[in-house]
């Protein structure tokens, strides 16, 4: 749904508005040899959500009457040329979408309990404070633990009174990047059921730290119908289906140190003072011992699961200064070199050492309290393995041109990877949604997320369908059933 600050703004299009505002086209894809001709319509009101707007409304969903729908998929990728004479590619209403996500989600947040999740329409994109995805359910408060370490039921939504797995003291509006389990938050998620993938070491010597956070429809769905407690738990027999509007983000933080000068820092989203797992002081005692920490936004993943699209719309995100740029010409990154400051997790004076450690080398192996991480970690070299999308990179420099974003730490940030199902009904363990684009060769990774996963045929969608094949509707968060 469009807001009136939507409606009332002009905004810029990377699309060829002047050739969408003639009269509605038709369009002819062949579905199949054997099929019949499917005509689609490009009409005036497919351009309007193609237009970059700052504003705290996401956009609820993506018609399904545009050309991204499945015939493309089946004969293969779409590959932008010109359909009825707009540069249209199908990619860009979702992108656009994703960009949307992004800056709702980070926009200022309400604190208070009872509107949690609520932007704060009073401030600006670029003005301090919590984003409203930070007032999202964290995965700590899904899955509580009493005093013996077993389970208990979650908290209401409007509350901020879960338990802390730093402590009791610690207020649960403050930022807490840990879990009950001691050090399973320094892990990558890995691509089998609850088996955890490597850690990610920057280049400051520390390591990175994921938090994944629920909205309100979507804790509702899981939280409350005792699957945290291993109670009514979802199978292939009777899965679970997430309702339209629920959305999961997954974020990836790096901690600030002595070396990340001013001039770095006014470059990130930061959060001073979050309770972090203190690794030397959780070693000695075998349990989770938090200190404070700056840390910086490094990679957000975004999940949306809409009317049309119940499988979600699939969008990764991540810092222009993580690693150095790929590709050439207008599907180039930025580059931290040009800025003058030092990429987070590349060596620049070792550019000949690629994907460093190897995967299975001892420094990739998960780490837990069993098999804790070290206190001083070494470096780990990692590289964009893909570029990024063409189509892709020009709605990020759409976006970072709005003078909304422009001056602000958002102009940092990049869309570098998409993925939507084309296929929606019925919503089952054996339909994956035919997610697409998967027949694409770009860079479908977070290089903070899926650093060891970066070559096809891995992707969001087709990682979350080992999940979906066990009735778990996709969410990866539900293999911490107990």
């Amino acid at each position: 749904m469009q807001s009136n600050y939507e409606r009332g703004r002009r905004g810029v299009s990377v699309s060829s508005t002047d050739a969408l505002s003639r009269a509605c086209r038709p369009l002819i894809a062949f579905i199949h040899a054997a099929a019949p001709v499917t005509i689609l319509t490009v009409c005036p009101a497919a351009a309007q959500n193609i237009v970059p707007v700052v504003s705290p409304d996401r956009i609820e969903d993506v018609s399904p009457m545009t050309i991204d729908i499945s015939p493309f998929h089946e004969i293969g990728y779409f590959r932008g040329d010109a359909v009825a004479g707009a540069n249209l590619h199908p990619s860009d209403k979702f992108d656009n979408f994703a960009w949307r996500a992004f800056i709702a989600l980070n926009w200022p947040s309400l604190t208070d309990p009872a509107h949690r999740g609520d932007p704060d329409r009073a401030k600006t994109l670029g003005d301090p404070g919590p984003r409203v995805w930070e007032t999202f359910k964290a995965r700590y408060e899904v899955f509580q633990a009493g005093p013996d370490g077993g389970p208990i039921a979650p908290q209401p939504w409007a509350t901020y009174d879960a338990m802390n797995p730093c402590g009791a003291d610690v207020d649960g509006r403050a930022k807490t990047l840990a879990t009950f389990d001691p050090f399973m938050d320094f892990n990558q998620f890995g691509s089998l059921p609850g088996v955890a993938a490597n850690p990610l070491v920057a280049q400051n010597r520390t390591y990175t730290r994921y938090e994944t956070r629920i909205n309100e429809p979507e804790y509702v769905a899981l939280a409350l119908s005792g699957w945290s407690q291993g109670n009514n738990l979802p199978d292939e027999d009777n899965p679970a289906q997430l309702p339209a509007g629920s959305i999961a983000v997954k974020a990836a933080w790096r901690l600030l140190t002595a070396a990340d000068t001013p001039a770095v820092r006014a470059r990130y989203y930061v959060v001073e003072n979050a309770n972090v797992v203190d690794v030397a002081q959780t070693r000695a005692v075998r349990r989770v011992v938090c200190s404070k920490s700056d840390v910086a936004l490094v990679g957000l993943h975004i999940v949306v699961r809409t009317k049309y699209r119940p499988q979600g719309v699939w969008s990764s995100f991540e810092h222009i200064d993580n690693v150095p740029p790929v590709g050439s010409g207008e599907g180039r990154e930025p580059d931290a070199k040009d800025a003058g400051v030092p990429y987070s997790y590349f060596d620049a004076s070792k550019p000949r050492l690629g994907l460093w450690p190897k995967f299975g080398a001892p420094g990739t192996a998960p780490v837990s309290i069993d098999q804790p991480p070290k206190i001083d970690p070494a470096p780990m070299q990692v590289v964009r393995r893909h570029p990024l999308h063409p189509p892709t990179m020009a709605m990020n420099r759409a976006y970072w041109a709005l003078p909304e974003i422009k001056g602000t730490v958002w102009q940092y940030y990049m869309l570098v990877a998409n993925q939507w199902p084309t296929h929606t009904q019925p919503v089952a363990p054996h339909n994956d949604g035919v997610y697409f684009p998967e027949a694409r060769k770009e860079n479908l990774v977070n290089s903070t997320m899926e650093t060891y996963l970066q070559d096809p045929p891995s992707s969001c969608m087709s990682c979350h369908q080992v999940f979906n094949a066990l009735g778990r509707d996709f969410v990866a968060m539900l293999t911490s059933f107990r």
